[in-house]
Parts: C-alpha cells; structure tokens; sequence
C-alpha cells in the first residue's frame, strides 16, 4: 500500500484471532502470523488484511483441514513502524505453531523487517505493497500478490494503446507523489509500442490552470494519469471542461469509491487499473465467494488480497504436509502454481508474479465498470 515511523515502542501487540471450531479432535494446530497496522492512520486497512486471512482460514477449517491439523491466525500490530514491525517477527519466531507471516502494509516498514523475515526462516507473502524496490533487496523467501508498480504501468499501456496508430502519450504525475514507477514503465511501453511518450511531472504547488496549460502544449491524444485523485483529478476535469477530445487512463490509485462520485459525470469512460479482478467473473471461486463476503462485508482488495495470502501459504504447507515455517518456505521455494483467490500464481526468483496481471474498468457517474484484464489468462470469464 505504498502507493500512498520511527514510534520509538519495541512491544509487540499480538492476539489470536478466534476461528471457526472443528467438530472432531484437534491434535495439531498450525498458525498464520499477520504483520500490519491495527493502531493510526492506516488501521482500518490493516484490519481488512486481517478479516481476509480469518476468512480463508475459516473456509479451510470448515471443509477442508484434516483430522490431525487445524489453522488458526495470529496477529501483531506493527503501528507501521519498521522497528516495531521487526520486533513484532521477533515474537512470532518464538510461537513455532506460526508457519507463515503476511504483511506489511507499507514499502519502508516491509523492507526494514525483511532481513528479520529471512533470519528467522519466515516466508512473508505480502498483500499490498507494490513499490518496485520490495522485490528488488535479493531475498528469496518474500511473495508479492499485486503486480509490481512497474508492471501495472506496462501492462495498461499494453492494453489500452494496443492497435491504436501512433500518436502522441503523456504520462503525468505531481513532483514527490505516488507513480513515478508506474508512469516510467507506461510510458516505456509507450515507446516500444511506436508512440510518441514523454513523461510531464507538475510541480506539486502549481494550479490547476497552470497545470492544464503544461499538458495542453504537447498536443497529447492519450493521457495516464498517476497519483493521488484529489490533486490530478481536477486537472483531467479542467482539461475535459477546456475541450480536451483525447483519452484518458488512471492508475490504480484512482480505483476508489469517492472516483465516480465526484469526477464520474465527467471523465465518464475514461479507463482505471485495479488490482483486483471482478470477483463475480471468476469460475473458480463461485463455491467460496458468498462466505467470503458474508464474513467481511464490503469486499475491498485489502481483504481480498488478504485471504489470497492466507490460501498460498494454506496451500504450501498441505502440498508438504509441513509442520513447521522452514518446511513451508522450501515448499514455496521449489515452484508451483497456486490456484488463489485474485489469480493463479507461480513466482520468479525474487518473489513477484510469473505472469501478473491488472484489471481495467471504466469510470462512471454511477461507479466502475469492469472493461478488461490487462490480458487474457482465463482466470476472469
């Protein structure tokens, strides 16, 4: 979720989430460790992350643990502080029920806590961070779900300026936000693809008019837009408003519910990446998806991701019939593909996706409408 401290405390706040009870003796119980904010600013995100993993964990305890094993889910409040984080490993390394940790939210807290992941012999799947630089530190026991922010940039220009005849494309971000990366890799794409693509940053204190103006002067026929919505979208209103006839296409920053309410009149038909796939078009999760929902409400990518995490490492540990974190993580480690919740995954050396993939919806006044994947795999019908 970086696409968005130093708090000075060392303890760890932890709690065993309650799961589902089985209806036969338990002689064992493995444990899935969640590592992220459940106090602050990002809080209500974290606890998404949480309600996720319970839930894959209670679909598994209802239908599918054996009779000598059952999961449960443990959880550590990192405050999304790197220091806390890594202490919070620290204390998950001692319970050698944990078998697996998921989490940060954040790039700099995740990054700070890898090398205690790696030294107490943890896979970490990681649901929400899609900075480049996660997978980028040379350890081999982390699992990205999302696509990079390099790869969502590559792959909405692959699809959305795929047949078009060349013309010129901008990409535009504001000077130290969110989408450097994902606006460096689109418009790379851009280029591969025989477009004319310059990238355009905008000074973060300029207006809005001035802006305008700026992306006026390269005549542009496509423009990408990443970054946060309450400062790049009046722009692309403006330039609507100012008669600009041309395309336009957002990241997945602007894949929130306030999008359609307050530009959707206006940038009706305009194309946004999301991580997450249209859940109701996806054949392989029709038998768990209504207790999916029944158990987290509001389904939101946190939560998706979330329970997508809970299942790889579920998964893992079944194919070995683990017992223990060390036997989870050579199991990941040796390759396969994982039938999960936002997508079937098998992972290269450094931990993201083999073939990652982002969704592309249209904007409206009354909300998104699911377009396309960025490319066909059969995993959305």
């Amino acid at each position: 979720m970086d696409r968005a401290t130093f708090l000075g405390g060392m303890l760890a706040t932890t709690t065993a989430v309650p799961v589902t009870p089985l209806q036969q003796p338990i002689l064992q119980q493995v444990t899935l460790g969640v590592n992220v904010p459940l106090s602050g600013i990002y809080a209500d995100y974290g606890r998404q992350v949480v309600a996720g993993v319970t839930a894959a964990v209670n679909e598994t305890n209802k239908y599918n643990a054996t009779l000598t094993k059952a999961y449960g889910v443990r959880y550590f409040d990192d405050q999304n502080s790197g220091a806390i984080a890594t202490s919070n490993v620290l204390v998950a390394a001692a319970d050698t029920t944990i078998i697996g940790m998921i989490g940060n939210l954040t790039l700099d807290v995740t990054i700070t806590a890898l090398p205690q992941y790696g030294n107490s012999g943890f896979c970490i799947v990681v649901p929400c961070v899609t900075g480049d630089k996660l997978t980028q530190q040379g350890y081999h026991n982390v699992y990205r779900l999302p696509a990079s922010d390099s790869n969502e940039g590559r792959l909405f220009a692959s699809a959305v300026l795929r047949g078009r005849s060349s013309s010129n494309v901008l990409g535009v971000i504001v000077d130290g936000d969110y989408g450097l990366d994902v606006t460096r890799a689109f418009i790379a794409q851009a280029k591969a693809n025989k477009h004319n693509a310059e990238l355009v940053t905008l000074e973060s204190n300029a207006d809005v008019a001035d802006s305008t103006a700026i992306i006026a002067r390269h005549a542009p026929a496509y423009i990408f837009f990443a970054g946060r919505p309450d400062k790049l979208g009046p722009i692309a209103v403006a330039l609507r408003t100012a008669g600009y006839t041309g395309d336009l296409g957002f990241a997945d920053s602007f894949y929130t519910a306030d999008v359609p309410k307050t530009y959707g009149k206006v940038l009706n038909g305009a194309i946004v990446a999301s991580a997450l796939p249209p859940l109701d078009k996806v054949p392989s999760i029709v038998t768990y998806l209504p207790d999916f929902r029944n158990a987290v409400g509001a389904v939101t990518a946190f939560s998706a991701y979330g329970y997508a995490a809970a299942q790889l490492i579920i998964l893992a540990q079944q194919r070995a019939n683990a017992t223990n974190r060390f036997q989870v993580l050579e199991q990941l480690q040796q390759g396969g593909t994982y039938a999960l919740m936002v997508g079937n995954y098998s992972f290269n050396y450094a931990g993201d996706a083999t073939f990652p993939n982002v969704y592309l919806f249209t904007i409206t006044a009354d909300g998104f409408t699911f377009y396309k994947p960025a490319f066909s795999d059969g995993f959305v019908i």
